[in-house]
C-alpha cells in the first residue's frame, strides 16, 4: 500500500461485530513501528494500555460504573458497545509542566497516533479514536494506571476494517494563507 493512498483512504471504523477477533502480533508491531514518530528530544512521551478483546467486559465494568454511577442503562450500553470490539488501547501522553516541552509531548504524540492508526490500517485493522468526557475523570484515570505527571487523551477502537467506507468529502480550502 503506498503511503498517500493510506493518508487518503484511511477513516474510522464504526461497525463493531461481537465476533471480531484482532491480531495481536500484527497490533505490537504496529505499535511499536509507531515509535519512530518524531519526537523532541527523543522522549517519547507516549504510552498505551492495550485493553484485549477478552478483557473488555472487565474493562467496561470497572470504568462505566465510575463514569456512569447510579446509570445502570449507561453502563449497559458501554458494556454492549466495548465488547463487540477487537481490542482498545488506552492512549496516554506525558504531561511536561514546562509549556513548551509540553506542546513537543503532544505534537509528538499526535505523529505516534497517525503512524499508528496508518501503520494498522495496512495491517487491515480498523480503528476509531474516542475522547468520552470520563476520561478526565480521576477514578477512570485510575483505573487505567494513568499517573499524575500523565494525560488520558481517548482510546482507540480496534475493529474489522471495512474496505467499502464512505469517503466524506475533505474540506481543505483556505488552509494555506500566504504571510
Amino acid at each position: 500500500m503506498e503511503l498517500q493512498d493510506a493518508i487518503a483512504n484511511r477513516r474510522s471504523s464504526k461497525i463493531f461485530k461481537r465476533d471480531m477477533h484482532i491480531d495481536d502480533e500484527a497490533l505490537y508491531q504496529a505499535i511499536k513501528q509507531s515509535s519512530d514518530a518524531p519526537n523532541h528530544g527523543l522522549r517519547e512521551p507516549w504510552r498505551v494500555v492495550h485493553i484485549a478483546k477478552d478483557r473488555l467486559g472487565d474493562m467496561s465494568k470497572a470504568i462505566s460504573d465510575k463514569a456512569f454511577p447510579h446509570q445502570k442503562d449507561k453502563q449497559q450500553d458501554h458494556y454492549k458497545t466495548v465488547t463487540k470490539l477487537g481490542g482498545m488501547l488506552a492512549l496516554i501522553v506525558k504531561d511536561d509542566p514546562r509549556q513548551k516541552e509540553n506542546l513537543e509531548n503532544y505534537l509528538a504524540f499526535g505523529t505516534f497516533a497517525q503512524n499508528l492508526m496508518l501503520l494498522l490500517h495496512e495491517a487491515h485493522i480498523g480503528t476509531c479514536w474516542k475522547t468520552p468526557p470520563y476520561i478526565f475523570m480521576p477514578q477512570v484515570r485510575k483505573e487505567l494506571g494513568v499517573k499524575d505527571d500523565e494525560s488520558l487523551v481517548g482510546f482507540l477502537y480496534l475493529t474489522d476494517m471495512q474496505d467499502d467506507m464512505p469517503h466524506a468529502p475533505r474540506h481543505t480550502h483556505n488552509i494555506i494563507t500566504e504571510f
